[in-house]
């Protein structure tokens, strides 16, 4: 007898639904790929743990391997050369400005040549053309100086501002009219402040002047000023008793600025005697070289301080 019939369970999956499982699989991969693509993404946009900094080029080495795959953030801290300061160069000596060169020229004045006292002021002033003399090619260096003469000199050597104290304009003197030759130089030097009339609203053009007038002028112009003591300055020198009073503190202060040329005695001061062409045109030149103009020119007969001589 046949044993009886026991049929044997076999569950085979129609075609269909093994199509299924093989995309269910890839549905799996797919998942996996965007969850690894979730998490590089995610990397990528954590916050750094510092900022960058700048470190010179021979930084740390760099992550491998897989870290490296998976840190932005290492390849972000890369190291970067910072290139050295650039500083500005100092011109070579042949583009630098140059200083003013001392003159030294021979001026072609007939009466004049280098065993003078004042040679090599004048001859400075003359090679720049700041002086002139006589149609006859001399320069009388001994003749005293007019008002006139000296207000043409101040005139033409400063630009300085006027002085703000004085009324704009013109000021008329009474024996000075405006055909007269320097009239238009007494007008400069009035303005700027180096002269000024008299009471009497006279100029007195054609009057010498003393070399404590050419003082006192020039420390009126340079607007300047001392608080040293008169005393203490003046006892070195043996006739400072003949110092008028109204001109004891100009005198001082210009002094003090190396604008005194005391010949031929160094320790004179001779407030009163006439002042030369030579004189007048020394203590010009030192004004010039107070006010910043000229280089000085080295005299043994300017009064004050060693220091205010040195070149």
């Amino acid at each position: 007898m046949p044993p009886p019939f026991r049929p044997t369970l076999r569950f085979r999956l129609p075609a269909r639904s093994r199509s299924g499982a093989r995309r269910g699989r890839l549905w799996l991969v797919g998942l996996l790929a965007i969850a690894t693509g979730t998490l590089l993404i995610w990397t990528s946009k954590r916050p750094l743990e510092a900022e960058p900094t700048l470190v010179p080029a021979a930084a740390p080495s760099r992550s491998k391997g897989i870290k490296a795959l998976f840190s932005r953030s290492d390849r972000q801290r890369q190291p970067l050369t910072v290139p050295p300061p650039v500083l500005p160069q100092p011109l070579p000596p042949q583009q630098a400005w140059p200083d003013l060169p001392l003159v030294q020229a021979q001026p072609s004045f007939t009466d004049l040549d280098s065993s003078h006292w004042a040679w090599p002021i004048l001859a400075d002033l003359a090679q720049r053309k700041l002086i002139a003399g006589f149609p006859d090619g001399t320069f009388r260096p001994a003749d005293p100086v007019t008002r006139a003469e000296f207000a043409a000199q101040l005139a033409r050597l400063f630009n300085l501002p006027p002085d703000l104290s004085r009324p704009p304009g013109d000021i008329t003197y009474s024996d000075i009219s405006a055909s007269h030759w320097a009239y238009g130089s007494v007008q400069q030097s009035v303005r700027m402040g180096f002269l000024s009339g008299y009471p009497d609203d006279s100029f007195l053009p054609d009057q010498t002047l003393s070399r404590i007038h050419v003082i006192v002028a020039l420390a009126n112009g340079l607007m300047l000023r001392s608080s040293s003591s008169a005393a203490l300055v003046l006892a070195p020198y043996s006739d400072y008793d003949q110092v008028p009073p109204w001109a004891i503190r100009s005198l001082v202060a210009a002094m003090e600025a190396g604008l005194v040329v005391n010949h031929p005695d160094v320790q004179q001061l001779a407030p009163n005697r006439p002042a030369s062409r030579s004189e007048v045109a020394a203590m010009l030149h030192r004004a010039l070289v107070y006010a910043g103009y000229l280089q000085n020119v080295p005299s043994p007969y300017v009064a004050g301080s060693p220091t205010q001589q040195a070149p």
